[in-house]
C-alpha cells in the first residue's frame, strides 16, 4: 500500500466516482511499480459502489489513460499513471 501514491492521486482532477476508484487503486498499489491486483468486488466494497459501477469507472479511467489493465504473477491487475504520459 502506498500513501505516497494516494497523496499524488488526490491532485488528479476527476469526477467523484472516478476519483474514489482511482484513490482506491493508488492506495492498493505498490510504490515501485504502481501496480495492484484488487478484485472488482473489493474495489466496490472500498468505494461504496456496485460492481458494475466500479467496472464503468475503471473503463473511463482506462480511456483517460490513467489506468491500464495488466497481467501480473498474481493474476489480472491494474497499473495507475500519475503525472504526464507520452
Amino acid at each position: 500500500m502506498s500513501h505516497h501514491l494516494t497523496n499524488q492521486a488526490w491532485e488528479v482532477e476527476l469526477r467523484s466516482n472516478q476519483k474514489i476508484v482511482f484513490l482506491a487503486l493508488a492506495h492498493l498499489s505498490q510504490l515501485s511499480t504502481q501496480e495492484s491486483t484488487p478484485t472488482v468486488r473489493r474495489l466496490a466494497f472500498m468505494c461504496g459502489l456496485s460492481d458494475s459501477g466500479v467496472r464503468d469507472q475503471l473503463q473511463q479511467l482506462i480511456e483517460a489513460r490513467l489506468v491500464e489493465r495488466i497481467a501480473t504473477a498474481d493474476g489480472a491487475g491494474f497499473r495507475i499513471y500519475l503525472g504526464s504520459r507520452s
